[in-house]
């Protein structure tokens, strides 16, 4: 049985589509054609497997659009599965008429929402790696070395057992101390977030939505059903997919009640959409800038994502510290202290 290939299009890392992302649109902001412009910045990519991964389906989406085809078109047909953020692009620019403009837009916030995650994912790496020595020396002194000399002392297997629940109830503890530490700014109750995930999946979300009406599309157009490209990290995916439903399921709600007849401020908060979005809805449409409602939705989700991780930057570390403190202490206590009196005892 032969196994399915990924599409071209997931073969090509994230950091290789924004850099030629980011030279495609200064090209055509720089007046070149969108044609020109393409295989041009397709020249310009250095010699490596993924860069001529990303010739081959820029050849052939220059075909397409020789042929006649629209950007999406083409770009779907050539690479299968494209970027959220090309996507995006390229429906804005098609309402819009500038190419360029929508690019780099697109192009800004990808790379927001890339760092803040990279700058999460490398404020771990301290965390992770204290804990792991920690329980390695655990295992080592309590698991693998008091064995071969506590034969001979029934109480030095009680307290093994005493140390074993001792130290999950230590580590129980501090973390619900940090989970209370992390909740002791809390925001609004629709914008509390343990995890930083959901926050930026709002963000974007919204953001995606802003972008569109900025561009001229429909009201009614931007608030359909839409997928956006869930994290995997520290398996949040299931989490990340939760928001998604809830975000596609407030629209869907707030789509009824506009072909009711409502207005959008009164949509929305008869939806249950978040106050502050509410509240700018109905400025919105005084003023008809609806694209500035949602990009403020956007900012203030990425507000939030900012917040919640500086606060997990901030505890995590103290919670490692603590649990590698708590389990050499108890290592000490109960396997180290106790060698000792034995081969005292022996001399």
């Amino acid at each position: 049985m032969r196994m399915k290939s990924k599409p071209l299009g997931e073969k090509i890392k994230p950091s290789t589509w924004r850099n030629w992302l980011g030279q495609w649109a200064e090209l055509l902001q720089s007046g070149m054609p969108a044609l020109d412009a393409l295989a041009l910045s397709s020249e310009l990519q250095h010699a490596h497997s993924q860069a001529e991964l990303l010739r081959l389906g820029l050849s052939r989406t220059s075909r397409f659009l020789q042929e006649g085809q629209s950007l999406q078109t083409a770009f779907r047909a050539s690479f299968t599965k494209i970027p959220m953020h090309l996507e995006i692009a390229l429906v804005c620019a098609q309402a819009s008429g500038d190419l360029g403009t929508a690019l780099q837009t697109q192009l800004d916030r990808w790379k927001i929402t890339s760092d803040g995650q990279d700058a999460l994912g490398k404020s771990l790496v301290y965390p992770l790696l204290v804990l792991t020595l920690a329980v390695a020396c655990w295992v080592l002194l309590h698991q693998v070395s008091a064995p071969h000399f506590t034969q001979t002392t029934a109480s030095s297997r009680n307290a093994i057992k005493w140390s074993d629940a001792l130290l999950i109830a230590g580590v129980f503890l501090l973390l619900f101390a940090g989970y209370c530490r992390m909740r002791q700014h809390k925001a609004k109750p629709e914008l509390q977030a343990l995890l930083p995930h959901n926050a930026w999946l709002s963000s974007n979300f919204y953001h995606v939505i802003a972008c569109e009406l900025h561009a001229g599309l429909d009201l009614m157009h931007c608030l359909r059903h839409r997928t956006l490209p869930s994290t995997k990290w520290l398996g949040v995916l299931q989490l990340s997919t939760g928001t998604l439903l809830s975000l596609n399921s407030l629209m869907h709600r707030i789509q009824q009640q506009l072909k009711q007849g409502m207005s959008l401020g009164q949509s929305m908060s008869v939806a249950g959409a978040p106050g502050f979005l509410v509240r700018q809805s109905q400025l919105a449409e005084q003023t008809g800038n609806l694209a500035y409602c949602f990009f403020l939705a956007a900012k203030v989700y990425e507000m939030q994502a900012r917040e919640t991780q500086q606060r997990l930057q901030s505890t995590l570390p103290t919670i490692a510290l603590a649990i590698a403190a708590l389990t050499l202490a108890l290592a000490y206590q109960f396997t180290l202290a106790p060698l000792y009196d034995n081969l005292t005892g022996l001399q």
